[in-house]
């Protein structure tokens, strides 16, 4: 087999695997039974497998060793298609800029990891995929802390400067030990939000629910906690997960809004929404929110963004994608189980009348990173006629 033959094959096989993966990422956005994504994972790298080999198979050529085309030529038309799906998200990934509204942004990356090795027993629990997590160049124990400034332009300007951080995605399930989730939330109450905001997926191991007060239970703001659920927390007994938040004062806004009043005289409130939707419960009903109430939803899948511009929210926080856990080289993120793909795996985006945030999160089911850390971000909301008159009384100073 020559080498160009060797060449196509490999393409294709990509170009195959891209295509399956499309159709695996919006299969896993549709609520279904746990075991039945283990399943779809493992038919989908089976026949990646055989696509491989049938390939290898026909680039030898046989006897005539070219690679032919005959039949079945089904299969190779299909990679074909794949490998100029892949260029066109690859392109599209690289292409990707932060939107206009943002207009500062600056982070930090913290390295839990110890010089002396101790971080192996005191971070990485004795559960399953621990292997995994001590795996060379995993970026599971390392996180980006951010902060981001955004100008809405309906904020009012009461509300300028109003700041909440996201937590996402922790996956209690012992892999990544509760130290780790310690060390996190030490990080979250440094920077002294106005508000907290988990937008679902806090465990997969129900007998981790303890992890919660040593870790959630100690973050406290001064407009208050907020949370909603995710699908991995509707595999397991989503009451006593819910019971546990509100143990700690965290509020559930799951398929419901509530008004959040400023302490200032006259301001008007915003609106608080959770949606976990399509796992759980329907879209909160919105019907008897005011006109000109600046909304923000909480969303655990960034699938509901079309349903959020329908109603106006100005502003929604989604999770569930990781940002892929894994981004390839060049290639970029693959795995991002949502109707959309890829598109929205993590970062910003501007649909207007919305600002989707979507983060990367603290973990995963599977405890692996890699060009793909794990995120924590404080989100800060800016009117702009604040920042013009800002900008005004700075340059009547300098005169």
């Amino acid at each position: 087999m020559s080498w160009s033959n060797g060449v196509v094959v490999v393409m294709l096989t990509a170009g195959f695997a891209k295509l399956s993966t499309m159709i695996v990422n919006r299969l896993l956005a549709i609520p279904q039974p746990k075991y039945l994504v283990g399943a779809t994972e493992i038919v989908q790298i089976s026949l990646i497998v055989v696509y491989f080999i049938v390939m290898l198979n026909r680039a030898w050529g046989h006897e005539s060793g070219q690679f032919t085309m005959d039949a079945p030529v089904l299969m190779p038309a299909i990679g074909a298609i794949g490998f100029l799906l892949l260029c066109n998200s690859t392109i599209a990934w690289h292409r990707y800029r932060p939107p206009a509204c943002q207009i500062s942004a600056e982070s930090t990356v913290i390295d839990f990891r110890t010089d002396d090795g101790a971080w192996k027993t005191i971070l990485v629990g004795p559960r399953p995929m621990r292997r995994i997590a001590l795996l060379p160049g995993n970026e599971q124990f390392t996180i980006e802390v951010s902060t981001r400034s955004f100008v809405l332009p309906k904020l009012p300007k009461e509300w300028d400067g109003l700041s909440i951080v996201q937590l996402a995605d922790t996956h209690f399930r012992g892999a990544a030990a509760c130290a780790y989730f310690e060390a996190v939330c030490e990080c979250a109450a440094a920077l002294k939000p106005d508000l907290y905001i988990f937008t679902g997926d806090l465990l997969d191991d129900p007998t981790l629910l303890t992890w919660f007060q040593t870790t959630f239970g100690q973050l406290k703001a001064p407009y208050g906690q907020y949370f909603i659920l995710g699908n991995h927390d509707w595999y397991l007994d989503a009451r006593a997960v819910r019971n546990e938040f509100e143990r700690h004062g965290w509020i559930d806004l799951s398929g419901r809004c509530m008004e959040l009043a400023s302490p200032t005289s006259g301001a008007p409130p915003i609106v608080l929404a959770g949606d976990e939707s399509p796992w759980m419960g329907k879209h909160p009903d919105m019907t008897g929110v005011p006109d000109g109430r600046f909304r923000i939803l909480l969303s655990h899948t960034p699938d509901n963004i079309s349903w959020a511009r329908e109603c106006g929210f100005e502003l929604m926080l989604s999770g569930h994608t990781h940002g892929g856990q894994i981004c390839l080289p060049v290639l970029g993120p693959v795995y991002s189980p949502s109707r959309f793909g890829c598109r929205f795996a993590s970062g910003a985006f501007w649909l207007s009348p919305t600002l989707l945030y979507v983060s990367r999160g603290l973990s995963g089911r599977e405890p692996i990173r890699y060009n793909c850390r794990p995120e924590l971000t404080k989100l800060v909301l800016r009117n702009q006629c604040s920042i013009d008159h800002a900008a005004e009384s700075g340059r009547s100073e300098r005169s």
